[in-house]
């Protein structure tokens, strides 16, 4: 079995212990923009380890993806790192928005997991959300017991699953009649997330817009506005809608021109939101896995909504 240490080496486990034998003490201070690249690094030598031991055949995605991520969580948000001699070992990120306290990622090298290092991370980045003003603190987590307990233990308890969804749609949904779509203007997504979320989310719409490229839509019904989505490589999300009987017009307008940008349609959708589950479902896209949200309180509207992945709600 091999691991991965701080220099970015597979080594054996005998390694690992002998490093730990001489290591020096860990130190935890906020991240910078500097960090970025060594953070990216302790992301995906963590997700490789979980991907193997779920026996998880995903592909990692690019650095590049991951550091507009980074980037938008340093620059809107709150992360730490830990560190020993030097090296950064684990990170942790959170976005406030209003009462809304998101972790973004909590991740450890392998050799530095279940040895007391993560905790205090968390606490930091916990305690910076108080000091910002969030009273309801969530997460998406993974099926990873040791994380799992870290997020309840902070009083992050199960919540949903979240449901992840691939496929190509059979039948290819049409808009119903009644509906039209334009272009999503930025103050009409902040509106809707204001009713839907409690926030407004105005830093994370112009990341969505101008950084990660995607494509946002609005769902128009009778002149009046009913929901808004985003679309980018088959994937969607994040979504939401202002009465359940809208929910099917803007999934068909979301899937619809989903199934045009990408061989295959992704979306990930809460677990009590039922009417996104059975569309889903009825179109033909396969269950492909599931994660966790984890909250110490109930959030407003989630059969409403549909997320838009682990980085940011």
């Amino acid at each position: 079995m091999t691991t991965i240490l701080f220099d970015g080496q597979a080594t054996n486990q005998g390694d690992a212990d002998r490093y730990w034998a001489t290591a020096g003490e860990v130190a935890y201070r906020p991240a910078t923009p500097e960090d970025i690249p060594e953070m990216i690094s302790v992301f995906l030598a963590a997700l490789a380890d979980l991907n193997a031991r779920q026996n998880n055949k995903a592909a990692l995605p690019l650095r590049s993806v991951i550091a507009v991520d980074f980037e938008h969580g340093l620059e809107t948000g709150s992360y730490q790192v830990a560190e020993i001699d030097g090296s950064i070992v684990a990170i942790a990120g959170a976005i406030v928005r209003d009462r809304l306290w998101f972790l973004s990622g909590f991740w450890a090298v392998p050799a530095a997991q279940h040895r007391g290092i993560g905790m205090p991370l968390l606490r930091r980045v916990w305690q910076d959300g108080k000091e910002a003003g969030a009273t309801i603190f969530f997460t998406w987590a993974s099926s990873d017991p040791a994380a799992m307990a870290a997020y309840m233990k902070m009083g992050m308890l199960p919540g949903s699953q979240i449901l992840k969804f691939e496929g190509v749609p059979c039948p290819v949904p049409a808009l119903p009649v009644g509906y039209e779509v334009s272009p999503l203007e930025p103050a009409v997504a902040m509106a809707l997330d204001l009713i839907i979320l409690g926030t407004q989310r105005r830093d994370d719409h112009t990341f969505w817009r101008c950084r990660a490229g995607l494509v946002g839509r609005e769902l128009i019904h009778e002149g009046q506005i009913a929901g808004y989505y985003y679309v980018r490589n088959g994937k969607i999300g994040p979504a939401g809608w202002t009465e359940p009987r809208h929910a099917p017009a803007l999934l068909a307008a979301a899937v619809g021109e989903a199934a045009q940008t990408a061989p295959a349609v992704r979306l990930s959708v809460p677990g009590m939101n039922h009417t996104a589950l059975r569309y889903a479902l009825a179109v033909g896209l396969r269950l492909t896995g599931f994660a966790h949200l984890l909250t110490n309180a109930p959030l407003l509207r989630l059969p409403y909504y549909l997320p838009s992945g682990p980085a940011l709600f």
